[in-house]
């Protein structure tokens, strides 16, 4: 399986490649500058609130004979990013707004009104 993470550049930047995200927690807790159990209680909650299926959001990789790595997909990236309250989590849902409003289109809502009988 071929998975991208989301990484903080040497200039404080984001970067965020093409392709499906699939992070572990390590990789996670260095995003969002957390330690191990309060991201887990974060993952925790989020599937005990049902935001996310854990059967969806989640894969077990074998690396090597006797060594799994779980990681999370982008949408418990994101999720995580509202969920927690660092300054890395708040950098990051900055970023993600930025993007998301510079490649936002205008669209528009067509009402039509029906005349019941």
């Amino acid at each position: 399986m071929k998975r991208n993470i989301i990484t903080w550049n040497d200039d404080n930047s984001l970067r965020i490649p093409d392709g499906e995200i699939w992070m572990s927690d390590s990789e996670l807790v260095d995003l969002f500058g957390v330690f191990i159990p309060k991201l887990r209680a974060a993952i925790g909650n989020l599937y005990k609130e049902e935001l996310v299926k854990a059967y969806e959001a989640e894969q077990t990789l074998k690396i090597r004979k006797n060594v799994y790595l779980t990681v999370y997909n982008f949408e418990v990236v994101l999720l995580l990013a509202y969920h927690l309250n660092s300054h890395h989590a708040r950098a990051v849902r900055r970023e993600l707004k930025e993007r998301i409003s510079r490649n936002h289109k205008p669209f528009q809502v067509i009402l039509t009104a029906v005349k019941c009988q």
